[in-house]
């Protein structure tokens, strides 16, 4: 598009690096206040009972709310989502959390508390994932899914020990220390350009296809709807290996510490696997990338399933390693899948498919906890590791045989559509997700990409 005037490159680095600092922020204040609201009802109550009804109050909302947030979304500019959801955020904290630390007030605002700021911080996450492709150009997409899934890994391993070191000094720490990161958070947005215009709000019939597209679009992408079951399975398994690690260090008599240590392996993995991984998603198709962390994930729980589980000193290497190869691994899938994201879906449709995969993803997580639980006390640790290590590996033996099947083969040399070349230049630095060029424009109304198979190229 000759006639139109390059972009300089500077400008997207600047607005993701604000983008990315401020879901860092967000992301370290919501995980600190999370561990911290069961803490402060038990400190309040001294009831472990009300305690875990605080924690499910912050979990189950966002969870069902997942679709919703996405339709919004994606009818609004992703930064007033962000700006909004930081607005009633710290309005949350300093009207339900400090009236309870302060005012001796009931013990039920801390649940209307931990559900407004499960929601937020859902909102915070969605639309910034749904903003990335808006603003970084299609080559670095698998740089920036790095980046990203690095951030999620430190702020989880810098968050829970922030929370609890936080409470042990004073009850009321760690809801400060949320308000002033939401603060700084907030501020960030606000430098950050207009993502894109808001689209009309929809009504009736629309609203409900709105809220279903999400499910349409997985159900048509077939390599979506298989890496979805495959996220939503191996969740909840995975739920079932914390509690056998859980379990097994706890019988061995392991000091809190060591626990708390072991369990902050997986993050540990997963920065390494985040910075290893657009290595190899920018080599691989995507379906050869998840076929291989679900191979790599069945020999991880494969070590964990035969091992000597009566020496001590061995479980001390054993459970780390294992639980960190996870995290390893988990990075790599999790690069894959938000490239895809990037790269092969519309843009209006981002936050909708995202809420989506978040809602089964997410919802696997209670499940996972309820059924190891059961089948701990019923069959044991090994055999519940080994029921773990089979199921993964039927789920490897079924994206293998679909990714080798001949129609995938197929469908993997048919050429995508070109985009169809827009009449009007969009606005500068609005409007649209950059294009592969650092110079170039996206076009303002881009074409539908083609129907997507089990084995596309192009990771994010």
């Amino acid at each position: 598009m000759s006639g139109t005037p390059q972009r300089p490159a500077r400008p997207w680095r600047r607005n993701f690096g604000l983008l990315w600092a401020g879901s860092a922020a967000s992301g370290l204040g919501s995980i600190t206040l999370a561990l911290a609201f069961p803490l402060m009802a038990l400190h309040q109550t001294g009831s472990p009972v009300i305690a875990g009804w605080i924690a499910a109050m912050g979990m189950v909302p966002r969870t069902l709310l997942h679709i919703p947030i996405g339709v919004l979304v994606d009818r609004r500019d992703p930064r007033a989502v962000i700006i909004a959801g930081h607005v009633v955020r710290i309005v949350c904290v300093v009207g339900l959390v400090g009236p309870v630390l302060l005012l001796d007030a009931p013990v039920a605002l801390l649940g209307a508390a931990a559900a407004v700021h499960g929601v937020c911080a859902t909102c915070h996450s969605t639309a910034a994932t749904t903003a990335v492709p808006y603003l970084v150009p299609r080559g670095a997409l698998a740089g920036a899914a790095a980046k990203n899934e690095a951030r999620t890994h430190a702020t989880q391993l810098a968050g829970r020990p922030l929370g609890g070191g936080l409470f042990s000094v004073a009850s009321g720490l760690p809801a400060l220390c949320d308000a002033l990161l939401s603060a700084v958070s907030l501020w960030l947005a606000l430098l950050l350009p207009r993502i894109r215009p808001a689209r009309s709000a929809p009504t009736g019939s629309r609203l409900l296809g709105d809220l279903s597209e999400g499910f349409g679009h997985l159900r048509r992408d077939r390599f979506l709807l298989l890496t979805t079951m495959t996220a939503t399975v191996t969740n909840a398994l995975f739920q079932m290996i914390w509690l056998v690690i859980l379990t097994l260090a706890t019988q061995e008599g392991l000091s809190a510490f060591l626990i708390g240590a072991v369990l902050a392996a997986s993050g540990a993995g997963g920065l390494l696997g985040s910075a290893l991984a657009p290595i190899l998603v920018s080599r691989n198709r995507p379906a050869t990338m998840v076929v291989l962390c679900l191979w790599a994930w069945t020999a991880v729980t494969a070590l964990l399933a035969f091992a000597d589980h009566t020496d001590t000193a061995w479980l001390l290497v054993l459970l780390p390693v294992a639980w960190s190869g996870v995290g390893f691994v988990g990075a790599h899938l999790n690069v894959t899948v938000l490239t895809y994201h990037s790269t092969h879906l519309p843009p209006e449709l981002l936050g909708r498919v995202t809420g989506t995969l978040r809602f089964f993803s997410g919802g696997a997580l209670p499940v996972g906890v309820l059924l190891g639980g059961y089948l701990l006390e019923g069959v044991g640790i090994r055999t519940t590791t080994l029921a773990v290590t089979g199921v993964i590996a039927l789920l490897a033996v079924v994206f293998t045989a679909a990714t080798l099947s001949p129609g995938s083969r197929r469908r993997r040399l048919r050429r995508p559509r070109p985009p169809v070349p827009s009449t009007t230049p969009p606005e500068r630095g609005r409007g649209s997700p950059r294009s592969a060029g650092a110079g170039s424009p996206a076009p303002a109304a881009p074409a539908p990409p083609p129907p997507r198979d089990l084995s596309p190229s192009g990771r994010e």
